[in-house]
């Protein structure tokens, strides 16, 4: 029945919709034509067609009839871009791009693609994962983007834009209801208050009873509570404007529900709850809370001023995130690992630039960018499952701050030919102590506050300053006004730092700065009257110094996530983005990708199943992670009259090749190819505000993994990617 509902979902909304450009919905003019899209990409406001990198831009309206919920959403739908969750901590993200990315959770692991809201960069994967209503645009920069945007931006920049208050009385609600008990209940109001001073309050709310079930008693488990309060306030007179936005959200979430495959001679093994995939059932022992509990706070401050000197921006801001989550590891009813990590994380940023006009044919951006941030990380686990009654307190407690100038020049050396020139020059100082310890419970079972074995803890602690230059030069010509050729080289690089999670004092490091060199050439071009928009981008990548977390958990259980310097890798490949508008209401979109990712030294020491020590090897010809060789998708969204209203059908189908989601490329740790199709379908009568609709997501009810770790000899820790789901929409807005 379910199938059968799919199939005629599918069926009425013709076909799909909505993959990144196509996502971006790019409503038709009055003569048929595709729409200007405006991004901020480079810290200005320009067309994406007129933008010389790779960009996808994904507007709120197009968020909303998709039901995209968070940036996780938007996974599989964005050439060369994969966006997961770790199996061991649900509200983090994995952002990997053109097969730049992390492979672990903890702060000090850093982040090679940056999510920046609202000209804000969020410090660390774990607050990373954003509700989507009342957004803007998301546009997703493939690329370094070192010089404008700072370090850790190898990969590329997620940017969130939220919408900012009109200074008019008006509003929207939104309304979801879906299976799995999926409710979300979203408002954003505008107000004025005087000439001068608007308003605007945004309140968001997600809460599902979770697709797994335990298998102690099968109830439900994942359960998500989510509530955000997001304000504004919006001065502005002549040349100067100044928000400030306050954001606080609330989640009450429960356990991180990734699963356990283990077979007969792997320690974790339990009959009938390790060996299937894809049931969604787990086990949850009931010695602990079923609690992933997080807080987060945030104030920014955005000024500009226009002046005869330029205009100038002012971006400060302060971001605190806590985090309290107890995690069963072992996925079964037994009590075999299990743990509890509470994080606090505070960090302070404050961005000046100028934007001037040197001549008619000179433009320059010039800046300069503060950031802070502290964290601490307190986890105690239970490794009854390697020794009843054994446990391992770890703590972690790091502060970074940096301080960096930048400049990009744009030299119009034609009236058609552009160039671009950029620096950045970051010194940064990261200051670490990190602790691991064993814990001894005499009666078997372990807590997590049982005392110290006598002589287990150990302390390592560092302090090292950097200095690192990252810089950009490229030319970009425009053939005819709606064709562009361009292509840069550019260097980004990723911050060193220290190891936080530990075994062996000597694991702390420091380890070094990566650095990427990339090349990219390609051309955007609006064709046939702007009926056809096509897309492309070509790109190499050499890696140096590239950071890699060893995560290695050792026969006594103990565990550790140390980084390494692994030597050298090469990523190339492209993205071609089309898009069309054949008829008026009709617009396609298709959109491929290819990746070649791979290490070109890799010299490092594993673990040993046999004797638990620690053994030579090389990963040199391995493939990166969470880099799929293809990636492909087709949509169509349709707009047409039907009685006094309009209706809109969307669908995306996409297409991910396999790829593994280790460095090791273990044949377990593999994901097979992944299949998506995703549809909507709205209506609404003209100018009476509301619209109802219907959604499906993962249709055809597709059985994926979304991260496979392998620990040797114990089992191997993995998540599920969604199942099928569907419900209605109801939106009103005045």
């Amino acid at each position: 029945m379910k199938r059968a509902l799919s199939y005629l979902l599918l069926g009425t909304c013709c076909a799909a919709i909505v993959q990144a450009p196509a996502y971006a919905q790019q409503s038709e003019e009055s003569t048929g034509g595709l729409k200007e899209i405006v991004v901020t990409a480079q810290k200005q406001a320009q067309s994406q067609q007129d933008v010389p990198i790779s960009v996808t831009a994904v507007t709120g309206e197009s968020l909303a009839a998709a039901q995209v919920n968070n940036v996780a959403d938007l996974s599989n739908s964005i050439p060369n871009v994969q966006i997961n969750t770790f199996s061991n901590s649900p509200d983090s993200a994995v952002f990997t791009i053109r097969g730049v990315g992390v492979n672990d959770a903890d702060p000090y692991v850093g982040t090679t693609v940056s999510v920046v809201v609202d000209g804000v960069v969020v410090g660390v994967n774990t607050a990373a994962l954003l509700s989507l209503f009342d957004i803007d645009r998301v546009e997703v920069l493939r690329g370094p983007q070192g010089t404008l945007f700072g370090a850790n931006t190898t990969g590329g920049v997620i940017n969130v834009v939220t919408k900012q208050p009109t200074g008019e009385l008006g509003g929207e609600f939104e309304a979801v209801y879906g299976n799995y008990n999926h409710v979300e209940l979203n408002a954003a109001l505008n107000f004025p208050i005087t000439d001068n001073l608007s308003g605007k309050i945004s309140v968001l709310h997600n809460s599902m009873d979770g697709y797994f079930r335990n298998y102690a008693d099968n109830r439900r488990i994942g359960e998500r509570n989510i509530t955000s309060l997001r304000g504004y306030l919006k001065y502005a007179q002549g040349n100067y404007d100044a928000t400030v936005i306050g954001e606080y959200v609330r989640s009450r979430n429960g356990s991180q529900t990734g699963i356990l495959l283990a077979g007969p001679g792997e320690l974790f093994y339990v009959p009938g709850e390790t060996e299937k995939a894809f049931d969604f059932k787990r086990g949850l022992s009931y010695d602990q809370p079923d609690a992933n509990d997080r807080d987060s706070y945030s104030i920014t401050l955005t000024q500009n001023l226009s002046t005869g000197i330029g205009d100038w921006t002012s971006i400060t801001s302060y971001r605190d995130y806590d985090n309290d989550l107890y995690s069963d590891d072992d996925a079964t009813t037994l009590v075999l690992l299990q743990t509890h990590r509470r994080i606090k994380h505070h960090q302070f940023s404050q961005e000046l630039r100028d934007l001037v006009d040197i001549t008619d044919s000179t433009r320059l951006i010039v800046g300069g960018y503060y950031f802070r941030q502290h964290y601490t990380l307190d986890q105690q686990g239970k490794l009854d499952g390697f020794l009843p009654g054994l446990g391992q307190p770890q703590t972690q407690e790091q502060t970074n701050w940096s301080i960096s100038g930048f400049a990009q020049l744009y030299q119009d050396i034609t009236p058609d030919l552009r160039l671009q020139a950029g620096i950045r020059y970051s010194h940064e100082k990261t200051d670490a102590v990190s602790t691991t310890a064993n814990t001894i419970n005499p009666d078997g079972v372990a807590t997590f506050d049982d005392p110290l074995i006598p002589g287990s803890l150990i302390v390592a602690s560092g302090k090292k300053a950097w200095n690192n230059v990252g810089w950009k030069v490229g030319l970009d010509y425009k053939v005819t006004p709606d064709v562009m050729l361009y292509s840069y080289y550019a260097r980004g690089f990723k911050s060193g730092g220290f190891t936080g999670r530990i075994v062996l004092a000597e694991d702390i490091g420091p380890f070094d700065p990566e650095k990427l060199d990339t090349i990219e050439a390609g051309f955007k071009a609006d064709l046939l009257d702007r009926h056809l928009r096509v897309n492309l981008a070509a790109f190499y990548n050499f890696y140096k110094n590239m950071q890699v977390v060893q995560n290695i958990t050792y026969p006594s259980g103990a565990n550790s996530a140390s980084i390494a310097n692994a030597g050298k890798a090469e990523t190339k490949g492209f993205e071609l983005e089309i898009t069309a508008a054949p008829v008026n209401g009709l617009t396609l979109t298709g959109a491929l990708a290819y990746l070649d990712a791979k290490y070109k030294e890799y010299d490092t020491q594993i673990l040993d199943p046999a004797t638990g020590g620690l053994v030579p090897a090389s990963y040199a010809g391995n493939s990166l992670m969470n880099s799929p060789k293809w990636n492909a998708s087709f949509g169509a969204n349709w707009q047409m009259a039907l009685g006094n209203g309009t209706l809109t059908a969307n669908g995306l189908y996409s297409y991910t090749s396999s790829k593994f989601t280790s460095y090791t490329n273990l044949p377990v740790e593999r994901v097979g190819p992944v299949e998506l199709v995703n549809a909507s379908l709205n209506w609404g009568p003209d100018d009476a505000g509301w619209k109802i609709g219907i959604y499906g997501r993962n249709l055809f009810d597709e059985k994926y993994f979304n991260q496979k770790l392998s620990l040797a000899g114990i089992g191997t820790l993995a998540s599920l990617g969604a199942p099928r789901e569907y419900g209605a929409t109801f939106r009103y807005s005045f």
